[in-house]
């Protein structure tokens, strides 16, 4: 059985990720995975291929790496690049739980409302005491305001194009309405303000410094403490569509629960 070298799989493989649009970190990614396998991809059997993924430490890692070789072999196959060897087919599923939040701490958050300048002060008072994503706050309108004998709500439509209703803080609420307008409060794009905010938080908190969505896990986590463990709150005032879901955040009583178990 001829084998195509290496370096000549790898070029073609590389050509094609090119030519489908896919990204550089993809390429790369990729290349390296097919290196680490340590035997030529038209003679991997399953237990190499495991043994590339048992090096990764973390699940959902594993779990990427199953789901690249299952990719990789499936353009080398498609390519007539392995003479029809796919042990990525027989790789089993890996199981990956829903990670933990990564919310920023309170330091950082008094630090961000201290020293944030605008527009980014209200996108962060939007993230951390609303708990909108990114691309919600850059698509709030002054209209989605309501005001009703109870307070003050804020429609917002989020992923999936749900449209969806939650109580705000009075302050909130006059921060919106201080921008005077019925229509969008910034003329700014979801991908355009991902990266404005993110500047501005490595900026205030340094270059180590969490992505936006964190000041959404901020207000999970301190609704969830304040709320004395209400999952049933704190989901809808997350929007999500399952208490599951929100169940991310009981992992911050996780430290509790490890002593527990090492004290048994």
């Amino acid at each position: 059985m001829d084998l195509i070298p290496l370096d000549e799989i790898l070029d073609q493989l590389k050509n094609r990720y090119e030519a489908s649009g896919f990204s550089q970190y993809v390429i790369r990614t990729d290349k390296q995975i097919i290196k680490r396998i340590g035997v030529h991809p038209a003679l991997a059997t399953v237990k190499d291929l495991e043994a590339v993924v048992l090096r990764a430490t973390k699940q959902s890692t594993k779990g990427n790496y199953v789901s690249r070789l299952r990719a990789i072999y499936k353009h080398l196959n498609k390519m007539n690049l392995v003479n029809g060897n796919n042990p990525a087919a027989d790789l089993p599923d890996v199981k990956v739980g829903r990670g933990e939040p990564k919310p920023v701490t309170k330091g950082e958050w008094a630090t961000l409302m201290s020293e944030a300048k605008q527009p980014y002060k209200d996108w962060f008072i939007l993230g951390g005491r609303v708990g909108l994503r990114a691309h919600e706050v850059a698509k709030i309108q002054g209209a989605d305001l309501i005001q009703t004998e109870t307070g003050y709500s804020l429609r917002v439509v989020g992923k999936g194009n749900t449209d969806l209703v939650v109580p705000i803080h009075n302050d909130v609420a006059e921060m919106i309405k201080s921008h005077n307008t019925l229509g969008r409060l910034w003329d700014v794009t979801p991908n355009t303000f991902s990266k404005k905010a993110a500047d501005e938080m490595r900026r205030i908190l340094g270059p180590d410094s969490l992505h936006f969505h964190s000041l959404r896990h901020y207000f999970g986590t301190t609704a969830y403490e304040k709320s004395e463990g209400d999952l049933l709150v704190v989901r809808d005032l997350m929007r999500h569509s399952s208490v599951a879901t929100t169940q991310i955040y009981t992992k911050l009583d996780e430290g509790k629960k490890r002593d527990l178990v090492n004290r048994l």
